[in-house]
């Protein structure tokens, strides 16, 4: 057989039970209160059916207290207020009235309340006291005479004030638990889509920070590039090794170019981490080689301390070298260069680079928007950069921490 699902979320039921019980204490309270008065011979029998009447219309107008809240709660006081009957009705009509309204308009409906249940139970206040509902379980004396003392009114109506106190009481406390589970959950969804936000933008500026790098990279091996081939077009009479070499060096400029778009695509399109590649300290020793291939004179001085440089400070490390490098070449071919990389865990890490210049700076003639990108870049993971041009030389010089 196939399972019967139900088709109603778990809040409906427990509302429907809640309405059963409600109208059935209703029902019941109006019938026992009718007993209780018409066995009393307190007022006629007219007035205690009309009494009945109201309150049983009352007590299945329960049904829509929710949605009708005060139309319910008009109909629930007129049966207390002028017949022989109880206000059990009103305190239910009252609490659902007490779960959204406030100020004026729930005091209001906390004085009609109080006001019916005041005399509803004075009423009772001048029953026989075995017919009373204030003093219930009062002991009879068989084949005695019936008690007959009055309750006094102030008692009546301090049991009517804290059964509407009681009753608006938990109404608010019930509407403040709902009001903080809203907010919580407001909160909640809040922070997730504020998280979702914060993880967008960091993955936004990684990627626009790996595209920078990529960028500027791509940029220095088309450079290069055009360097080589520069010179192999000059130095093309110089002899088939000089060219062999050149086109070797052109080669695998290009190929080491194309591999690093490869990895930074398959970045881009989330299917991996990027790392820098080639890109770290122990790379700049290849970028020296790759100069002095090119005939560019170059001089290297490399003292690290033991230990991993970390990874950020070494790639920035390397793209100083690789930038000043291709300037170098750019703008003063043929000059000498000097490379310099020091550093210990402590110091952390310094890297210069000094070009004879062979006639303007190196700024001149370009954009120089490669030194701009590489300042920002040093500077994001927290080391200093300086590029300017003195007597005879063009010089770069940045400060990396270590461990970062």
């Amino acid at each position: 057989m196939v399972p019967i699902m139900s088709t109603h979320p778990p809040g409906s039921w427990r509302r429907r039970a809640w309405t059963t019980a409600a109208v059935t204490t209703s029902v019941f309270c109006s019938l026992m209160t009718v007993g209780l008065a018409g066995a009393a011979n307190n007022a006629p029998t007219w007035n205690h059916a009309l009494g009945l009447a109201l309150n049983l219309v009352a007590a299945f107008a329960l049904i829509r207290r929710h949605e009708k809240p005060w139309l319910v709660l008009g109909l629930a006081v007129i049966g207390p207020l002028v017949f022989e009957t109880d206000a059990t009705a009103a305190l239910i009509a009252l609490y659902a009235v007490a779960r959204f309204a406030t100020g004026r308009l729930l005091a209001s409906a906390a004085g009609v309340v109080l006001v019916a249940c005041g005399v509803s139970l004075s009423y009772d206040a001048f029953r026989r006291r075995d017919y009373s509902v204030l003093t219930i379980g009062t002991t009879i004396v068989e084949d005695g005479p019936g008690p007959e003392w009055n309750v006094p009114l102030w008692i009546a109506w301090l049991v009517a004030a804290v059964l509407v106190a009681t009753v608006t009481g938990l109404a608010i406390l019930r509407r403040t638990q709902s009001d903080l589970d809203v907010a919580v959950h407001t909160r909640d969804r809040y922070a997730k889509q504020s998280d979702a936000l914060r993880e967008e933008a960091i993955l936004v500026a990684e990627r626009t920070r790996i595209a920078r790098d990529m960028h500027d990279t791509l940029a220095a091996s088309l450079s290069r590039i055009s360097l080589f081939a520069g010179g192999l077009q000059v130095n093309s009479t110089e002899g088939p090794e000089k060219v062999a070499n050149s086109a070797s060096l052109i080669r695998q400029t290009a190929h080491d170019a194309l591999d690093d778009l490869k990895r930074i695509i398959g970045v881009l399109r989330g299917a991996g981490e990027y790392s820098g590649g080639r890109q770290s300290v122990e790379g700049i020793s290849d970028l020296v080689y790759g100069a002095r291939e090119n005939g560019t004179p170059i001089s290297m001085s490399m003292h690290l301390s033991p230990g991993d440089v970390g990874a950020s400070s070494s790639q920035v490390a390397y793209r100083v070298v690789q930038e000043s490098l291709t300037n170098a070449q750019k703008h003063a071919q043929g000059a000498p260069v000097q490379v310099t990389v020091q550093g210990t865990d402590h110091g952390g890490i310094r890297v210069s680079v000094r070009n004879h210049t062979t006639g303007a700076p190196a700024f001149a003639h370009g954009s120089g928007s490669g030194l701009i990108g590489l300042a920002e870049q040093v500077r994001q993971v927290g080391g200093t950069f300086d590029a300017r041009p003195m007597p005879g030389e063009f010089v770069v010089e940045s400060w990396l921490p270590w461990h970062t």
